[in-house]
C-alpha cells in the first residue's frame, strides 16, 4: 500500500509539508502576477506535488475553500491547460484532476489557443481596414494606412514566432538561443 493510499494523497512528513508550501505559496503569488485568483495557485500546486490524480472533494477538503470555488478554478486551470480532468476505473462520473507539469506545454497551449486566436481576430481587422484606406482619399488615410501596414507586419511575425515556438521543444529553442548568444 502507498503513503497516498494509507495517509491520503496530501499527508507527507513535516520537512516535506514545509518544502511544498514554499512552493505552494510561491504558486499563489504567481497566480496573482497573471490576474488569476490565489487559491488557484494555491489548487494547482496541491495538484502538482500529488502523485495520483485527486478528487475535488479531496481538494475542497485540503484547501478549505467552498465546493464551488474549487470548481470554478479546476474549469479555468483547464482552460488554460494547467490542469487535466480525469476519470478513474470504477468511480463512476467523479472528478479527479491533475496537474500539468510541463510548463512549456502550458506555454504552447496558450500560444495556440489565446495569442492565435488574438493574432487571428488582429489580422482579419488589420486587412479589412487597409482595404478601407486604400480606397480612401488624402494625407490622413494615407499616415493610417502606413501604421495598419506597420502593425501587420508586427502581427505577421508574431505568426511566425507563435508557429515555431508551438512546433519546437523547449529544448531545441534554448539550444538555438545559446548558439545564436555565443555567436555575438
Amino acid at each position: 500500500m502507498s503513503d497516498t493510499e494509507e495517509n491520503g494523497p496530501f499527508e507527507v512528513s513535516e520537512h516535506v509539508a514545509d518544502a511544498r508550501e514554499t512552493v505552494i505559496e510561491a504558486m499563489e503569488r504567481s497566480a496573482d502576477v497573471y490576474g488569476l485568483n490565489r487559491s488557484y495557485g494555491r489548487l494547482y500546486g496541491l495538484l502538482y506535488f500529488s502523485e495520483d490524480p485527486v478528487s475535488l472533494d479531496a481538494l475542497v477538503a485540503e484547501s478549505g475553500y467552498a465546493k464551488s470555488t474549487v470548481s470554478t478554478a479546476m474549469q479555468e486551470m483547464e482552460r488554460l491547460h494547467l490542469v487535466y480532468r480525469r476519470s478513474i476505473p470504477g468511480e463512476g462520473k467523479k472528478a479527479f484532476y491533475e496537474a500539468e507539469r510541463d510548463f512549456w506545454t502550458v506555454v504552447r497551449e496558450v500560444l495556440r489557443g489565446e495569442v492565435q486566436r488574438e493574432i487571428s481576430v488582429m489580422t482579419s481587422a488589420l486587412t479589412e481596414a487597409e482595404e478601407a484606406l486604400e480606397a480612401a482619399d488624402g494625407e490622413q488615410a494615407e499616415r493610417d494606412l502606413e501604421k495598419i501596414r506597420d502593425l501587420e507586419g508586427t502581427y505577421a511575425r508574431s505568426q511566425r514566432l507563435v508557429d515555431i515556438l508551438t512546433s519546437s521543444s523547449i529544448e531545441r529553442l534554448t539550444g538555438l538561443l545559446d548558439r545564436l548568444r555565443s555567436d555575438e
